[in-house]
């Protein structure tokens, strides 16, 4: 989970502030990241609950409970198969679910004004990682 410009892990949550890093290996990658192996798909939307749970969200005037945080879940798929001759061939794919925080534009309320505060700060960090995923999408569409 990406919450005011600080990486949580959802399924760890005590492991916050996490880094983003980069390897020539492991291309880019959160540092210190948890993973969890499931067998079924049971088990995987399991863990997929586990995390939405712990995601920040608030009521906005547009939704009920509305992501006040971006998150990613990444779904990494592997199949292996022998052959009679003993040959093992792995096939791997990755899915990544993304869920973006929901924008809107912000009024001061008078009648709640601590809460007015921390909802502006909290809206301007979604709308500055926004627009930085903005810059990145139209840099890779002139590629």
């Amino acid at each position: 989970e990406i919450y005011k410009e600080q990486i949580t892990d959802l399924l760890e949550p005590s492991s916050n502030n996490l880094q983003i890093r980069e390897d020539t290996n492991r291309g880019v990658y959160v540092e210190r990241l948890s993973e969890h192996s499931v067998w079924t798909a049971s088990d995987a939307f399991h863990v997929l609950w586990k995390g939405l749970h712990q995601r920040h969200v608030a009521a906005t005037q547009m939704n009920e409970l509305s992501s006040r945080s971006h998150s990613v879940f990444t779904l990494k798929l592997e199949a292996s198969n022998t052959t009679s001759g003993g040959v093992t061939s792995t096939k791997v794919s990755r899915l990544n679910l993304i869920d973006l925080a929901g924008s809107e534009r912000q009024t001061f309320d008078p009648l709640h004004p601590a809460v007015e505060s921390i909802r502006v700060k909290e809206a301007g960090a979604i709308n500055r990682s926004l627009s930085a995923l903005t810059n990145v999408i139209m840099s890779l569409s002139h590629r």
